[in-house]
């Protein structure tokens, strides 16, 4: 038996419902993300993480390419096998075909992207799979490569916000799982 239960929509406040729809709307998909769901029964973690969502891919200046090969190389990194089909999921929306991805997984330092974009990567990548070790020439590596301050800082939140997302993922899912 599973330690959580799967709240039914009937189950879940109005607001919960009404953002969990805006986020499955927002991308594409007619299934509801039971790593959303089971949070559902409470309105302000649905609310902080779907506005994080929102944010920080809104109005950015990183690609929506970079941005989600990114978080498939993270996800690969961090062994979320949730986070990583749903990256591969939206680049294949964006047009990549599944040998470019496991291309980029196995390979990330040539990927068929434009240079600022796979700075963009490499720096998120470094950032999400090993910020302990961050040291301020990194940021001015990043500097150098054309990255201003403020996009620096929008990297760090990107890469923050989705490896919070891959706690919520695989700590939910564990969750689910039937024993």
């Amino acid at each position: 038996m599973a330690f959580f239960e799967l709240p039914k929509d009937e189950d879940l406040p109005a607001e919960s419902r009404k953002l969990l729809d805006e986020y499955q709307r927002a991308n594409g998909t007619n299934v509801r993300a039971s790593n959303w769901q089971i949070f559902g029964r409470f309105p302000k973690i649905i609310e902080a993480r779907f506005l994080a969502w929102k944010n920080l891919n809104s109005d950015t200046s990183f690609s929506a390419d970079a941005r989600m090969v990114a978080v498939m190389l993270i996800s690969h990194a961090k062994r979320c096998q949730y986070c990583f089909v749903g990256a591969r999921f939206q680049l294949d929306k964006l047009g990549f075909d599944g040998d470019t991805m496991d291309a980029m997984c196995a390979n990330p330092d040539t990927l068929p992207l434009k240079e600022r974009d796979r700075h963009f990567v490499h720096y998120a990548l470094k950032i999400g799979t090993d910020s302990a070790n961050l040291t301020p020439k990194d940021f001015r590596e990043m500097e150098q490569a054309g990255f201003s301050k403020d996009e620096i800082l929008e990297i760090v939140a990107f890469t923050a916000y989705w490896n919070m997302n891959i706690v919520f993922s695989q700590a939910s899912l564990a969750g689910l799982a039937e024993e």
